[in-house]
């Protein structure tokens, strides 16, 4: 008897367990279909938000067709989105990653620009980068920005940028990428060049104005072109047109890749120099400057359109004898175009620069509009004179690189159309 009602008692006991049991099944079903519906209706969001974006991207890309001369900035401003989306379509579009546009193309109705010729992308593992000296990575402001940063009393003619890497391996020890790239520890190439090249081209359409694409700004043009091939997808884009000007501006001899490409009048190649007393001291990394000299006459051999830029000139012991010799060498090869600047730099530059500093103690404060520090200005006009009395009158065209007004007025150049390195004629 006591056996039974222990029995009932526990059976009793159970049935709250049970009840429990069956609620909390009950609730992770309705939990289960609560989850279930959200999902669905997630999807279904997704897939209207994506259809819209379709939509939207058609009607961009349409538009561009239609108004190819529009700069991008106003068809963002006019479809209020941003313009680097419409750079990543048109880049995506490029490459063929749609498969809309795919379709499209094949029936011969696409909203996409005609495929362009092979470009070959930036593709090397990290062994082969640290071997060359640089890292990959993807850049995600706008390729190519326009430089007017010069305040007035400072002569130099604006042009645009081309950022297709960042730093360079020569480190020489008075270059201003030690002020400029302080946060950036090695040099920098970027990988995502198809939409590199489809700036560019809209760059080429949407600039009115005929201007110069310098290249050569926050990298060295060429010192990387073996291993990279910049060159082979660049300099037919601008031989495609004879309005712009793309500007090669290196401290390499590296011309191979160059040397195998046909001469256009739409592609300048430069060559920086300096006496090779100057080199051995500040340049340490950098070719000599015989092996930069005889790339840039076997580029004129070929028919390329080559300037030299002598810069920073630096009044080191029996200057004149080193730049003399220098001075010879060029009138050899006798450029389209001779550019000369002397030391200057902003203060802060002493503090990050990592290699011998000494070369700093050449310059003082003019004053100048710019800020920058550089050699006093009798000992600048003396430096300018003896070059404009040696190089020979078939250089036509001599300019100075971001000198001031009272230099230009002094030695009677012409400052309101100025000859430069990076000016268009």
């Amino acid at each position: 008897m006591e056996k039974k009602r222990k029995a009932i008692k526990n059976g009793f006991k159970k049935e709250p367990e049970k009840e429990k049991f069956i609620r909390t099944e009950l609730e992770l079903e309705q939990e289960r279909a609560k989850e279930e519906l959200e999902e669905s209706l997630r999807i279904f969001t997704q897939k209207e938000y994506k259809n819209k974006v379709r939509e939207l991207r058609d009607q961009v890309l349409d538009f561009i067709q239609e108004n190819p001369k529009m700069p991008l900035s106003e068809v963002a401003e006019q479809f209020g989105i941003r313009e680097h989306t419409i750079r990543a379509w048109k880049a995506h579009c490029t490459m063929g990653t749609y498969e809309k546009e795919n379709q499209r193309r094949s029936a011969g109705n696409s909203v996409c620009d005609p495929e362009p010729a092979q470009e070959k992308l930036f593709g090397l593992n990290k062994k082969k980068q640290r071997k060359f000296g640089f890292v990959l990575r993807k850049r995600h402001t706008s390729f190519i920005h326009y430089f007017d940063k010069t305040p007035p009393g400072i002569i130099c003619p604006h042009f645009y940028i081309l950022a297709f890497a960042n730093g360079c391996p020569y480190k020489c020890d008075y270059c201003y990428l030690n002020l400029t790239l302080r946060h950036w520890p090695e040099p920098t190439v970027f990988a995502n060049t198809a939409r590199m090249f489809q700036e560019i081209r809209d760059w080429i359409y949407a600039t009115e104005k005929p201007s110069v694409l310098n290249a050569g700004e926050l990298s060295d043009s060429l010192v990387w072109d073996k291993e990279i091939k910049l060159t082979q997808s660049l300099i037919p884009i601008f031989a495609s047109q004879n309005k712009h000007k793309l500007l090669l501006l290196t401290k390499s001899a590296n011309i191979s890749e160059l040397a195998k490409l046909t001469p256009s009048d739409s592609v300048i190649t430069s060559f920086s120099l300096n006496s090779q007393e100057v080199s051995n001291k500040y340049e340490k990394k950098s070719p000599p400057p015989s092996a930069r000299l005889n790339s840039a006459k076997t580029l004129k051999q070929l028919g390329f359109r080559v300037r030299l830029r002598i810069d920073p000139i630096i009044p080191i012991p029996n200057w004149k004898e080193g730049y003399t010799e220098l001075i010879e060498q060029i009138n050899n090869i006798a450029p389209e175009t001779i550019t000369l600047g002397t030391l200057r730099f902003f203060p802060a530059l002493k503090h990050r620069a990592t290699g011998n500093k000494e070369v700093f103690n050449y310059a003082v404060d003019n004053n100048d509009p710019d800020a920058r520090w550089r050699l006093p200005i009798d000992q600048r006009i003396e430096i300018y004179t003896h070059f404009f009395n040696h190089l020979t009158p078939a250089i036509k065209k001599i300019g100075l690189c971001k000198e001031t007004l009272k230099v230009h007025q002094i030695l009677n150049l012409n400052h309101k159309n100025p000859t430069c390195n990076c000016s268009y004629d």
